[in-house]
């Protein structure tokens, strides 16, 4: 599989675990540690993506905003790599967020 192909595939994942999460209760998720702290929660990366390394965030904001993010990053060359992210903003009331271009900026 060619590396073009590799981030396709790594988006997909990055979307797939993203829509998984979005089923999981907000009082489950309000229990996961915030970042740097891991989520007790396993990301089931495919074999083929092990040139990736997969990392779940999560922040509470202080007015009770939850956001989720899945961060994949792919070394390449003397520190350079591949960055991408996706995820959501979970609210108080349990809808979800797109997140805003400055969390992308935040999370990559």
């Amino acid at each position: 599989m060619n590396n073009r192909e590799l981030r396709i595939k790594a988006a997909s994942f990055l979307q797939a675990t993203k829509d998984r999460i979005t089923e999981i209760p907000r009082v489950e998720i309000e229990s996961w540690p915030n970042y740097p702290a891991t989520p007790p929660l396993s990301l089931d990366i495919p074999p083929e993506l092990s040139s990736f390394q997969f990392t779940l965030m999560k922040d509470t904001f202080p007015d009770g905003r939850i956001r989720i993010a899945i961060q994949s990053y792919q070394y390449r060359f003397l520190g350079f790599g591949y960055m991408n992210a996706d995820g959501f903003i979970l609210a108080k009331d349990g809808s979800h967020v797109p997140l805003t271009e400055q969390d992308m900026w935040d999370l990559t």
